[in-house]
């Protein structure tokens, strides 16, 4: 008779599909975690250029209310309303804006407006420098100017003449 000899462990052949698939489902969690930070930073990316957009729109209205009234606090109270508070350093207006940019007490974005006054001859050219600033940095400036001629001083905000 021929007998077996055994011994006391048992060895089983590995598995090659269980391999596979292991291997399978590390490959699509890796790629599922780049292609989430890929999404992350697009929607991030999404948020910021709707912010510039944003304060593009709005320095061109600045822009276009100063052409017309060669003020600047009469300007930025013509775009934002009449109760909008400003903060006077260095020679500028400084105004508080949230996300949206509409005023806010403590917003995310801050609006920083110089005006820069030149006599000619002829009569007076009125420079308004506006940037808008976020934590990432400058998000926006715009450069404008008005020419007020020697009979015709910068117009009050509600459009009369001083």
């Amino acid at each position: 008779m021929n007998t077996l000899k055994t011994t006391g462990t048992k060895r089983r052949p590995v598995n090659l599909f269980f391999t596979e698939l292991i291997i399978a489902l590390l490959f699509f969690s890796i790629s599922g975690a780049v292609i989430l930070k890929v999404f992350a930073a697009a929607d991030k990316k999404t948020r910021e250029n709707a912010q510039k957009e944003r304060a593009i729109i709005c320095a061109q209205s600045i822009a276009e209310v100063y052409s017309e009234l060669g003020n600047a606090e009469a300007a930025l109270k013509t775009v934002f309303s009449d109760s909008v508070r400003f903060e006077e350093t260095n020679e500028r207006l400084v105004i508080k804006l949230d996300g949206d940019l509409n005023p806010a007490l403590d917003g995310g974005v801050v609006l920083k407006a110089s005006e820069r006054r030149e006599k000619t001859a002829s009569g007076e050219l009125s420079t308004l420098t506006v940037s808008f600033e976020s934590e990432n940095g400058e998000l926006y400036e715009l450069v404008c100017s008005a020419y007020l001629s020697e009979n015709k001083a910068p117009k009050a905000s509600n459009g009369g003449e001083p």
